[in-house]
């Protein structure tokens, strides 16, 4: 089935799942964080912000304009080479993704700030355990794959496939709100958003993503502490750390890249890939940047000023 999801579609799509996300937010912090004090609170927080607010005007955008649910949340087949490949390249991207991390604190010191991780709960029983796996392991990397590695690369292919791993991964950075991980961010997800494209399947995307935040709450829960605070030091790595890391991850970027190649090409839709052929720029085809502009003056605003 030929794509029928446009870029404006995705663009407001992601505006109205990332404005309403931060409202839901300022309402729940008026009183404090009783959601992250209260674990069951926090359960119906992850639900109602996931479900309802960032997947649900997806499905019900497509539902309206009868899109194909399969298509547009890239709901296909995928091979078992594929799914190898894709947990080989998430487990060395992580050297890379360290190397961001290390980068980033370097460069908020140089700054004069400190280098700050988004809050989460911590589990400290096996109840909250269980409550956080399902909170921060589960739902949100099946919600978010299916709207950010779904929907929107597939409104925003009709520009390309580079185009549309770009974008998601920005606006997958931005949703997170915290300006002192956008990189990491932005480098986790494209690594997620390649293996969509490269698999022809959300399903590889949708793995990586649970084993990532569902490694976050064990390890926190192990550690008693939040993970990412762990591996994050006041004074910053040494500079022989971050060599050593620099150049292991290089020797993996390359690794990585010549692991792409391995992949199963998924079929494409001839009659798809014709459409785009004859797909041209025009003026009014610029109209898509407009919900992507309001969210990017939302995040600024945000950041300073609250």
């Amino acid at each position: 089935m030929i794509n029928k999801l446009t870029m404006k579609s995705a663009g407001w799509i992601f505006f109205v799942s990332y404005a309403t996300g931060i409202v839901l937010t300022a309402w729940m912090n008026q009183n404090g964080n009783q959601h992250h004090e209260n674990l069951m609170w926090f359960l119906g927080y992850v639900m109602v912000g996931q479900i309802i607010i960032n997947l649900l005007p997806a499905i019900m955008w497509c539902y309206y304009q009868k899109l194909s649910f399969r298509t547009v949340f890239r709901l296909h087949k995928v091979s078992l080479r594929n799914v190898l490949l894709s947990l080989v390249i998430f487990a060395l991207s992580q050297v890379i993704l360290l190397f961001l991390h290390q980068v980033t604190e370097v460069f908020s010191l140089f700054i004069g700030v400190s280098y700050e991780t988004s809050p989460y709960p911590v589990a400290n029983s096996l109840f909250s355990f269980c409550i956080l796996l399902l909170s921060i392991g589960i739902i949100p990397p099946i919600c978010e794959e299916l709207l950010f590695r779904g929907a929107l690369i597939t409104g925003f292919e009709k520009r390309g496939l580079i185009l549309a791993a770009v974008m998601s991964s920005f606006l997958f950075a931005l949703f997170h709100d915290n300006p002192y991980r956008l990189v990491e961010l932005f480098a986790s997800a494209l690594v997620s958003s390649l293996l969509v494209i490269k698999s022809g399947s959300i399903i590889p995307g949708i793995i990586v993503h649970l084993i990532t935040n569902s490694s976050f709450v064990i390890n926190s829960y192990l550690i008693g502490g939040d993970m990412l605070e762990s591996i994050t030091k006041p004074e910053g790595p040494s500079g022989s750390v971050m060599l050593i890391t620099g150049c292991v991850a290089l020797i993996v970027f390359f690794v990585c890249k010549w692991l792409f190649t391995l992949f199963d090409s998924p079929k494409k839709d001839w009659e798809e890939e014709k459409m785009k052929k004859k797909t041209a720029f025009s003026l009014s085809s610029f109209g898509w940047f407009l919900p992507i502009l309001l969210s990017v003056l939302i995040f600024i605003f945000k950041f300073i000023y609250l």
